[in-house]
This record gives C-alpha cells, sequence and structure tokens, in this order.
C-alpha cells in the first residue's frame, strides 16, 4: 500500500505540478496576447524610415557617381585644367573679335574725323585761294590798265581819257584840272 500511495500522491502531485505548468503557461500566452495588444503600431514610422532610407541610398549612389568621388586629385586637376583651357579659347575668340570690331570702328572714327579736317583744310585753302585772287585782282587791276594805256599808240589818248574817266570829268576839264593842281605844287 505504501507502495500505491507514494505512487497516487507522486501521480497527484504530478497532475498537480501540470496544472500548475499549464496555469502558467496559459497565463504567460494570455498575457503575451495582451502584451502584444498594448504595443503601438509602428507601421506607419517604419514605411516612413523605409522611404527616407531609399531616398539617402539613391543620393549616396548619385554621390559614389560623382566625378569628384570617382576621380582622383590629378585627373580632378586635368579635367579642371582642359575646362579652364576651353574657357579661355572662348574667351581669346571673344576678345579678338571685340578687337576687331574696336579696330573698324576706331578706322571709321578715324576717316570721318581726317574728313573733316580736309573740309576744313579744304575752306582754308578756298579761304587763301579766294584771298590770293582778290589780291592779284588788285594787283593786275591797279598795274595792267596802266601798263596796256601806255602800249597803245599815243594817238588814241588813252591814258588821258584814263585820267578823265578817274576824276569823274571831261576831258578839257580834267586837263585843265590837272595842269592847276601840277602848277601849285611846283612852287615852293
Amino acid at each position: 500500500m505504501t507502495d500505491t500511495i507514494d505512487t497516487e500522491v507522486t501521480t497527484a502531485q504530478a497532475f498537480e505540478a501540470v496544472r500548475h505548468e499549464l496555469s502558467l503557461l496559459h497565463n504567460a500566452v494570455a498575457n503575451l496576447t495582451a502584451a502584444r495588444e498594448r504595443i503601438p503600431d509602428h507601421t506607419a514610422a517604419l514605411d516612413g524610415i523605409d522611404r527616407r532610407l531609399g531616398h539617402v541610398a539613391g543620393r549616396l549612389a548619385a554621390v559614389e557617381q560623382a566625378p569628384a568621388i570617382v576621380l582622383t586629385p590629378t585627373e580632378i586637376g586635368q579635367h579642371i585644367n582642359r575646362a579652364a583651357e576651353a574657357v579661355r579659347v572662348e574667351d581669346r575668340r571673344m576678345l579678338d573679335t571685340a578687337r576687331a570690331a574696336l579696330d573698324r570702328s576706331a578706322g571709321q572714327i578715324e576717316s570721318v574725323v581726317k574728313r573733316g579736317q580736309a573740309a576744313d583744310q579744304q575752306i582754308e585753302r578756298q579761304f587763301w585761294c579766294v584771298a590770293g585772287g582778290v589780291l592779284a585782282g588788285i594787283f593786275l587791276w591797279a598795274v595792267l590798265p596802266g601798263a596796256v594805256a601806255r602800249s597803245l599808240p599815243a594817238s588814241w589818248h588813252v591814258p588821258e581819257w584814263m585820267a578823265a574817266r578817274t576824276m569823274n570829268m571831261e576831258q578839257e576839264a580834267a586837263g585843265q584840272r590837272m595842269i592847276a593842281t601840277a602848277q601849285k605844287s611846283e612852287r615852293p
């Protein structure tokens, strides 16, 4: 009987232990479900983080492909030198174009100034030519009639006629006046 009592106690204790274990397991499962229901839903936050990580990954890929990362400092320097040379060539072309336009403009201005100076010089030359012509005309008008009058035959009486015309008198009256003035100047 002791054998049976020991076995019953042991069996009863075993069932009690299993019941206790099942009760603990049941409580643990119930608590896990309750705890799970109390955990907030992080799906929206995780979706946002996932999208941001996607953007960061895209940017990182772009940065990894950037020439500053892909090229060595020597290659970057060579690229900079080539770009600078291209810009200098373009600048040189633009400067040459501007210089040619400036030279053309300066030439046009110079030709306008020369034309103006030539016109001024022409006007000055014309003035001097007119003045010289007037003086030559005056000189010829003063000398030539007398020379021509003296070269004509004496029977034409051209000098006497010119004297009368100069005095605005008839020849006889002019002659008398000339004789009278000649006698007065001979007296001391």
